[in-house]
């Protein structure tokens, strides 16, 4: 049952996954981006018949999907989504394009998903597609945020689904850190493929492929030549994403200095770009080309659905709340029943509340949200007598950079608002 997240209240231990290694791999498979580089052909010859006059910022709806295990553990934390949010919006920020959350957050509780969102191949959960699909919403990306995403060469990070049109996201790549995940599967969404197509699976290796490298790919598409005359149609497509041979795959920085030759015997590593959204050198993404931005551009041009007739609240805002009560080692009048008060910030229309034994918000995360009030009230939930933190984060739909307020102590009383016998 889908459980859109206007008031929530949630309690979840949360669990790190920064011991995986920061190197892994979009999901995508060589067949699905033929499919999307397919798409993006279509769109680009549509747009040379056509004119297409874009005024402004276009605001894209992002539905997110956040997996839990049955019992409510292994869920991302909320915070993490607001930062990776605003770190998304800086990304896409040149091309005039910014995303939105539509109605919140959709919690969907599936052991099984959240351990593998997959949908049919090798690595396939049968499961998969009864729990997702009645999930999907209509006029939205939808992107479903998991603990675990198994197959491929390594860790695999994310990945779009052309025949579900979806995105799936590791949890640990939920943060404004890790966000060059979300904008390159949000690229092949787009529909850019690899610059470094037909290599996905089998990176270029002197000793296995030879040097100067084959004319095919391992995968198949024609392998991209550096003077550029098969440019518009080996690898992705594009004449300026240079020749790339998935050269990032155990690169351990962003300056390819390797010996790789091209089919004509021509050396490749003064042309990778490293700083590319879709070359995936981890840590060094940056930036897209000119020829992948307008591909976006025709692709969302297209996404009729995605194009909201009413824009969302923009209001930006740096005031951080101030909360009221509790505060300062208050002790609240009762254990069972309690309120919490905080100073409104203008411009924020909803509220994140986070409560915990902790001061690091680590134990026993109680998390709620409040929507256009100040105040909230927790029942039956606390214990008696005992030492609590709280804090609060403002936000609205497409506005997710402030930052929470301080950490407030407060300590719960004995009494309780039933009398007892």
């Amino acid at each position: 049952m889908k459980k859109t997240l206007l008031i929530l209240f949630a309690i979840s231990a949360l669990f790190s996954l920064d011991a995986i290694a920061q190197n892994g791999f979009c999901g995508m498979t060589i067949d699905e981006q033929i499919i999307i580089k397919e798409r993006m052909m279509q769109n680009r010859a549509n747009a040379a018949n056509s004119v297409q006059v874009r005024t402004g910022v276009m605001w894209v709806p992002i539905q997110f999907h956040l997996l839990t295990d049955n019992d409510g553990g292994n869920r991302v934390a909320i915070l993490k989504v607001f930062e990776m949010l605003c770190a998304l919006n800086e990304d896409y920020l040149d091309q005039d394009i910014q995303f939105y959350m539509k109605d919140g957050f959709n919690l969907v509780n599936s052991t099984s998903v959240n351990n593998n969102p997959r949908i049919g191949g090798q690595d396939g959960n049968p499961f998969a597609q009864s729990v997702m699909v009645p999930e999907k919403v209509l006029g939205a990306i939808n992107i479903f945020i998991t603990k675990d995403i198994p197959g491929g060469l390594g860790q695999t990070l994310g990945f779009y689904s052309p025949s579900f049109d979806w995105l799936v996201l590791l949890r640990s790549q939920v943060s404004a850190a890790k966000v060059e995940t979300l904008t390159h599967e949000l690229g092949h969404f787009f529909t850019l493929a690899h610059p470094f197509l037909g290599w996905d699976n089998d990176p270029w290796d002197e000793a296995t492929h030879g040097n100067p490298a084959p004319i095919n790919s391992p995968g198949g598409p024609k392998t991209e030549l550096v003077n550029g005359s098969n440019c518009t149609f080996a690898a992705d497509g594009f004449c300026d994403t240079k020749p790339n041979y998935l050269f990032g795959f155990g690169w351990n920085n962003c300056d390819y200095t390797g010996n790789c030759l091209d089919p004509n015997s021509e050396a490749v590593a003064s042309g990778v770009q490293e700083a590319n959204y879709m070359a995936y050198f981890t840590g060094c993404a940056s930036e897209f080309t000119p020829e992948q931005k307008a591909a976006i551009a025709a692709d969302l041009d297209d996404r009729t659905s995605l194009h909201t007739t009413l824009d969302p609240d923009v209001t930006a805002f740096t005031d951080s709340p101030t909360q009221v009560f509790p505060i300062n080692g208050e002790t609240t009048p009762l254990y069972n029943v309690v309120g919490f008060e905080w100073e409104a910030v203008a411009g924020a229309d909803s509220y994140l509340i986070e409560i915990d034994r902790s001061a690091s918000f680590n134990i026993d995360n109680i998390k709620l949200i409040a929507s256009n009030q100040n105040s909230i009230v927790l029942e039956d939930i606390l214990d008696a007598d005992r030492n609590y933190r709280w804090r609060v984060t403002p936000y609205n739909a497409s506005y997710t950079c402030a930052s929470a307020s301080e950490t407030a102590r407060f300590r719960t009383g004995i009494s309780t608002s039933v009398p007892s016998i």
